[in-house]
């Protein structure tokens, strides 16, 4: 007995629908983003400014790519130069010590969007894995969970240029997919002020044009977002060292 298209079309969806897998994933991700709301809200409040990165420099910064292809990611496409206001800081803020580095670039102009990046590895494994560094120590920074795009999933990965600079004034900015090489594919360059800004950044919610948030990576990180952000962001004096 044969079975139409139709048929075996709508038994697929009936399975999808009874499989318990997605619809667990999916609340394994309410329920941690929840959890990371909580924890970033109390921090947020104890310390009265941004839960973590409460310590930065502030600079304007230029990106000039080299397009390859058509990737429908206004950033990738353009060569620019694109403008874009940037942060740098440290997770905890501790002045000395070891610390998670951060970066924090909001493109403007029509690839405008928000992107943060941390200290990470490189390696297929390791560029999701956080990675702690010296106060004087800078290394990549990527993304660590991958942008949605029209050609994929895609990682980017900053790395910086200049040697004793802190924080470094230049970076070259790379491009993968999960799991392969890693595509140089433009430079951003800095002129960094010696103040801190109270500008917050937003990844989930405005990501860089033509690019998203996967729905399951949006419910575990915007709650703790929006928590952190409930608390305005009084910039502490930074000191160069």
């Amino acid at each position: 007995m044969s079975t139409s298209p139709t048929s075996a079309v709508e038994s697929a969806a009936r399975d999808r629908a009874q499989d318990p897998g997605p619809r667990l994933v999916d609340l394994a991700a309410r329920v941690g983003g929840q959890v990371l709301a909580a924890t970033f809200g109390v921090a947020a409040r104890l310390r009265g400014t941004r839960a973590l990165h409460p310590v930065g420099f502030c600079g304007i910064g230029s990106l000039t790519m080299e397009p390859v292809g058509r990737s429908g990611v206004v950033l990738l496409d353009e060569p620019g130069p694109h403008p874009c206001l940037v942060r740098w800081s440290r997770a905890t803020g501790m002045r000395e010590g070891p610390d998670l580095e951060g970066l924090a670039v909001r493109i403007q102009g029509p690839a405008a969007g928000d992107v943060l990046v941390a200290s990470t590895g490189t390696g297929v494994l390791t560029r999701h894995v956080l990675t702690v560094r010296g106060r004087r120590d800078h290394g990549p920074l990527s993304t660590l969970l991958p942008l949605s795009t029209p050609v994929g999933p895609l990682l980017l990965r900053f790395d910086p240029l200049t040697v004793g600079d802190d924080p470094p004034a230049a970076y070259r900015l790379l491009v993968s997919a999960p799991g392969r090489p890693w595509h140089e594919r433009g430079r951003l360059q800095i002129t960094w002020t010696d103040a801190d800004c109270t500008r917050r950044h937003d990844p989930v919610g405005h990501p860089p044009a033509g690019t998203w948030t996967h729905p399951l990576w949006a419910r575990l990180r915007e709650p703790s977002y929006a928590a952190s952000r409930a608390v305005g962001a009084e910039p502490e004096e930074p000191v160069r060292a």
